[in-house]
């Protein structure tokens, strides 16, 4: 494949202002990338941005002015990556962790390959929590054919009956839609891929022992050794 052209074009990452997000930034940042940043917070600190957007992405209406905004404010056929890192943990209620971590991902990554060239690239953030997904993938096939609102009212009707936590479910689903999307831009030359991290030094550490227990985040730090520090899971 040729170089691309957009190659020295920003990177758009959420979830930037904080753990995987700002070591993300941060990388990037010390390698002379310039930087889109998206989340609820204030900008990341201690880094340049071309631009920063505060978006709630739990609000349909907020996502939509983002991309208003996005689009406005920058040539989005020159963006080189774009990087959803933004998620919610399962100690949040269910909706919204169906919104941000499934919904807002989809969203956002459909939106942004509309604009993309070649020699793009869209990552996705998943978790070892979604390493499940083989066991539900006709499910996750079939909620992510549906639209938004479809998707929603599934959810609400059938999430407590799925046999699995919402962020696992949020996370499996993650997964599944990042082939699928990579499936959908074959011949674009754009790639789709998912990193799906562990235990990670985050100040969402402790919701997460309070979401899944502290045996099974033992078992794995038992096995790894330690928790991942997020510049680790950044590079």
């Amino acid at each position: 494949m040729s170089p691309s052209n957009n190659a020295d074009g920003p990177t758009i990452v959420t979830g930037a202002s904080s753990g995987i997000g700002h070591a993300v930034c941060l990388r990037l940042a010390a390698s002379g990338r310039p930087i889109i940043s998206v989340d609820v917070e204030q900008k990341p600190k201690e880094i340049d941005v071309e631009g920063h957007y505060e978006c709630d992405l739990n609000d349909e209406s907020d996502v939509a002015k983002l991309f208003l905004d996005l689009a406005k404010d920058f040539d989005l056929s020159s963006v080189a990556s774009l990087i959803n890192v933004a998620g919610v943990p399962g100690t949040q209620p269910a909706s919204k962790v169906f919104e941000v971590n499934v919904l807002a991902v989809r969203r956002t990554s459909r939106f942004l390959a509309s604009h993309l060239t070649a020699g793009s690239t869209i990552v996705n953030v998943g978790s070892i929590s979604g390493n499940g997904w083989q066991q539900r993938i006709d499910t996750y096939r079939s909620v992510l054919q549906l639209d938004d609102d479809e998707a929603r009212a599934w959810w609400s009707d059938r999430g407590k009956s799925v046999e699995i936590d919402p962020y696992s479910f949020s996370k499996e689903a993650v997964i599944v839609w990042s082939m699928l999307q990579a499936g959908e831009l074959q011949g674009t030359g754009i790639r789709c891929n998912v990193v799906s991290p562990g235990p990670v030094e985050t100040p969402l550490l402790p919701t997460f022992r309070e979401q899944i227990g502290d045996e099974r985040i033992d078992w794995v730090l038992s096995h790894s050794g330690r928790a991942a520090k997020p510049d680790e899971i950044a590079q």
